[in-house]
């Protein structure tokens, strides 16, 4: 009996109107078309500083390609040359679609990963340092931008240590000294300790943000790849919590 009523707790849940999730809060600053809706191909705006604001939420388009579920993840259209291990890995999570993903014990998406689910998230700028903060799991990352070098004796982490500068417009983060467990999609594009990941940011308007990935790890690819997403500005709303409660959900399935 309490399977069933947990069963359809998850339905009415899922079946609940996605708009109703998130809060109606008009943003100061933002341009808008004579009917006050947000005009999202305005100019792109700029800090006093005079470069790009990237701040705002943003999330991948709807149906939007290539898609992380499809049959090659965020390298759909993309060649990939896999060293052996790495490729006999791919092809293994494949066929077990994707069984073992970091996710399923509530632990955190690769960079790539992170910003390609249907999950927004909010970049935070200023001059000296720039959060990201990813509604699905409530995870944060920091991107430093005061000239500070990376650390030689960090501790491997999940998204890294990232460094970055303005080289014209585009942002351009450099990011290393990742854990030798990162999944790059949900399709199970593996990445080792050896990853090096530079991303370039680039807002075209108000309303769009374009990020290319190059991904450089050479005990896992035999050279480096390039792959770029687009992405939409979510205007008038804010995040939502998300907590990941997959473990507490597996004990209370077990012998349901």
């Amino acid at each position: 009996m309490r399977m069933k009523i947990y069963g359809l707790v998850i339905m009415f849940a899922l079946a609940a109107p996605l708009e109703a999730q998130w809060l109606k809060i008009p943003t100061p600053g933002t341009p808008r078309t004579a009917d006050g809706q947000p005009n999202l191909t305005a100019p792109a705006p700029r800090t006093a500083a005079g470069t790009p604001d990237l701040s705002g939420i943003w999330q991948r388009p709807r149906g939007s390609k290539p898609p992380t579920g499809g049959n090659d993840g965020i390298a759909t259209g993309i060649e990939v040359l896999f060293q052996p291990w790495a490729e006999a890995l791919y092809k293994e999570r494949a066929v077990q679609n994707s069984k073992g993903t970091p996710s399923e014990k509530c632990l955190p998406h690769g960079i790539t990963k992170a910003v390609s689910v249907p999950e927004p998230f909010k970049i935070v700028q200023t001059s000296d340092l720039i959060i990201v903060l990813h509604e699905e799991f409530n995870h944060y990352r920091q991107i430093f931008m005061d000239g500070r070098s990376v650390p030689g004796n960090r501790t491997p982490t999940w998204l890294g240590h990232s460094v970055a500068r303005w080289d014209g417009d585009t942002l351009v983060v450099d990011t290393t000294g990742f854990v030798d467990e990162t999944w790059l999609d949900f399709r199970g594009h593996p990445a080792t300790d050896a990853l090096h990941l530079v991303e370039r940011y680039r807002r075209t308007d108000f309303g769009h943000l374009q990020i290319q990935f190059t991904i450089d790890d050479p005990k896992a690819y035999v050279k480096p790849w390039n792959v770029t997403m687009l992405f939409d500005l979510l205007p008038d709303t804010e995040l939502i919590e998300h907590i990941c409660e997959n473990e507490k959900d597996a004990a209370l399935l077990v012998g349901k």
